[in-house]
C-alpha cells in the first residue's frame, strides 16, 4: 500500500512510530499472505513459520488457525523481508537470525509492537492511515475499507497476476469455498480466462 513508509517515519513519538512501524509489516504480510486479520493473525506464533526448500526454491510457509480450522499456507518470499523487520526490532529477538529464530520452534507471537507487547490497536491507526492518504473509501463499492479489505487484495492479486492462481487452489490458500471466491471474484475470474475464452493458443 502506497505511503505505508513515509507514514511510519511520520510517527512522532516511540509509542507512535513502533505502531505505525508494526502496521506496515502486517499490512505488507497479510496482503501478501492472505491469512485473515483477527484470530489468524493474533494467532500465529513464530514457532508455525517455516522456511523450506522445494525443488531448488525457497517456499516461506505460515501455519493459521482461525475462523475456518487449521491450515498451512504458503506466502510470498517478500514476507520474509517484513517479518525479519519485525524480528529486528524486538530486543528478544533481534540478536538471533531470521533462520535462527525459525528453528528456535518460539511460541512468542509474531505480530508485536518492538518492546515485544502485542496492541489492539492496529485497525484504528490504520484508518488513521486510510483517511491521511485519501484511501478510506473504496471507489468500487462506496464502502470503507479495512484490515479484512487485505484479504481482498491479496486474492485479486492471485487471480490477475500473469496467468492467475486456479480458485480451487486460491480458496484453499485462504480457507475459504471455490464458491466463495467466484461469487466474489467471477469479475475477476473472466479476466484471468480471457485469453483462453478468445481462443489463443488453441
Amino acid at each position: 500500500v502506497r505511503g505505508l513508509r513515509d507514514f511510519a517515519r511520520e510517527g512522532r513519538d516511540g509509542k507512535t512510530r513502533s505502531m505505525r512501524l508494526l502496521l506496515r509489516d502486517y499490512v505488507l504480510i497479510l496482503a501478501n499472505s492472505g491469512i485473515r486479520h483477527g484470530t489468524e493473525a493474533d494467532n500465529l506464533c513464530w514457532k508455525h513459520i517455516r522456511l523450506v526448500r522445494e525443488r531448488g526454491r525457497s517456499v516461506l510457509l505460515f501455519y493459521v488457525d482461525g475462523k475456518t480450522g487449521g491450515r498451512e499456507i504458503v506466502a510470498r518470499n517478500n514476507c520474509v523481508a517484513y517479518l525479519t523487520r519485525i524480528k529486528d526490532r524486538n530486543p528478544e529477538l533481534c540478536g538471533m537470525s531470521f533462520r535462527e529464530l525459525l528453528d528456535s520452534k518460539s511460541d512468542l507471537p509474531v505480530f508485536t509492537l518492538g518492546d515485544g507487547k502485542r496492541t489492539d490497536n492496529l485497525r484504528g491507526t490504520f484508518r488513521i492511515f486510510l483517511k491521511q492518504y485519501g484511501l478510506l473509501k473504496d471507489p468500487r463499492t462506496g464502502q470503507n475499507r479495512t484490515l479484512y479489505s487485505l484479504r481482498h487484495t491479496y486474492a485479486t492479486f492471485a487471480l490477475t497476476y500473469k496467468r492467475g492462481v486456479d480458485i480451487h487452489l486460491l480458496a484453499t490458500q485462504m480457507g475459504t469455498s471455490t464458491l466463495m471466491i467466484e461469487r466474489h471474484y467471477s469479475h475477476l475470474i473472466a479476466r484471468m480466462r480471457s485469453a483462453t475464452l478468445a481462443g489463443r493458443g488453441w
